[in-house]
């Protein structure tokens, strides 16, 4: 039964089953050619070339041959000149690997054929973390002997898929049923697969925290030199900037944090520094949050934290003096040593620290404590205003301008953090 047949569908599986997405998205393939054109020229443009055997592909090249699309095929028939492994997922994931004919037994989610000369096997893998990257190797059987295997597979987001789709629904070339195939298309993604929609304002997102974080991490990347769910800097007293929501605050806005000295050497590194107290008050007046954030650790697990009632300046003026503090301490002198702050009004040392010492630390093998008094800046973007924001294509350029306000304040040059190619 060919099951790209429009009145073929699965019956015996659910509509969120990868395999009814792949079906639905390989049935818009041959339907609509503008769609198939758009995803066409995904792959092209994602094709890293590796070996002088491989060449372009260009579907100027394929437009007299027969192009034939199928799902779930066992160990086809592949006789064509080239074979290119086409994977379709969630995120933009690397792969480190070379594409080779494998012994494995295959079932390939989708096969397009063109003529002769190419042959795409595509594997759809809507979540990332279920991806079996020997799933991209083409089986051995009944693959001819001179056909050339691109070593890199072309590797495709859906979201990117999606936003493509919608641009074409703005083509006053596309009419009638075709326009009819993509909305159901793009239906059918929102009902059932939802979670690999763009969402590339928080507008969209609606109040799903899912949805939020995700377009969140978008920012990140999009901002950032280099990320991993958050900002990575290089910078000695500061290796992260953190964005995301603040569920322990009502209705829980966009933070915006710095946690500078966030262990003992980036302590050191803060105030050896000697950063200008000055300067960091000033960002109060521009809506940031500052606190103290002193906190003890066991190599590089942060273990206890502890409040302060001391004004900032006072803060890092007594640690920028006391830098030589700022070392392991033994376990057997860590409570005398507290106590010494306690007295100097540095930190609060109540019950409640008391218990979480003596659960974490005392009780335990861990020995040599480290000391870290950090100092951390947040800045809050309100929820809905950064919704609206973001849905006019201000909120973006607004996190831009904090981050380098935050920065400027500590003497740390922005550009060494953010992508300097988004507009200012």
């Amino acid at each position: 039964m060919d099951r790209l047949n429009y009145f073929n569908p699965y019956d015996s599986k659910e509509p969120h089953h990868e395999d009814q997405l792949t079906r639905a998205y390989l049935v818009l393939l041959k339907h609509s050619s503008h769609a198939f054109f758009a995803f066409f020229e995904y792959c092209r443009t994602k094709l890293s070339l590796k070996t002088k055997h491989e060449k372009p592909i260009s579907l100027i090249d394929f437009i007299e041959d027969r192009w034939i699309i199928e799902t779930q095929k066992n160990n086809p028939d592949i006789e064509t000149s080239f074979l290119l492994s086409v994977l379709i997922t969630d995120e933009n994931v690397k792969n480190d690997r070379s594409i080779k004919s494998s012994k494995r037994n295959a079932r390939y989610d989708g096969i397009i054929t063109f003529g002769s000369e190419l042959t795409m096997i595509i594997e759809n893998k809507p979540k990332s973390n279920n991806i079996w990257f020997d799933q991209l190797n083409p089986s051995r059987q009944n693959l001819a002997d001179d056909t050339i295997i691109y070593k890199n597979p072309v590797i495709l987001e859906w979201k990117q898929i999606i936003k493509h789709l919608k641009h074409l629904l703005k083509l006053p070339s596309i009419t009638g049923y075709e326009k009819i195939m993509i909305k159901d298309f793009i239906s059918f993604i929102n009902e059932e697969h939802s979670y690999l929609n763009p969402y590339d304002n928080l507008f969209l997102c609606g109040d799903d925290k899912d949805l939020i974080s995700k377009r969140v991490n978008d920012i990140i990347k999009s901002i950032a030199l280099d990320s991993r769910g958050y900002i990575i800097t290089q910078f000695e007293q500061l290796k992260q900037i953190r964005l995301g929501l603040d569920v322990e605050k009502k209705e829980a806005p966009l933070q915006l944090a710095m946690w500078f000295g966030d262990s003992q050497e980036q302590a050191r590194s803060f105030f050896g520094s000697k950063p200008d107290i000055s300067k960091i008050k000033k960002l109060e007046d521009c809506d940031w949050e500052i606190c103290c954030n002193f906190h003890v650790s066991y190599q590089a697990t942060n273990l206890v934290w502890f409040n302060s009632k001391i004004k900032i300046e006072e803060y890092i003026e007594y640690w920028s003096k006391n830098i030589d503090l700022l070392k392991r301490h033994k376990k057997i002198e860590l409570k005398s040593f507290l106590n010494k702050l306690k007295k100097e009004r540095i930190i609060i040392y109540k019950e409640n620290e008391k218990a979480e010492l003596k659960e974490k630390i005392f009780d335990t093998a861990r020995d040599n404590i480290n000391i870290c008094p950090g100092l951390g800046i947040c800045y809050y973007f309100p929820l809905n205003e950064a919704k609206e924001k973001d849905k006019k294509g201000e909120l973006v350029k607004d996190i831009i301008e904090k981050i380098k306000e935050g920065l400027t304040a500590f003497d740390l040059d922005w550009k060494k953090v953010i992508n300097q190619k988004l507009p200012n």
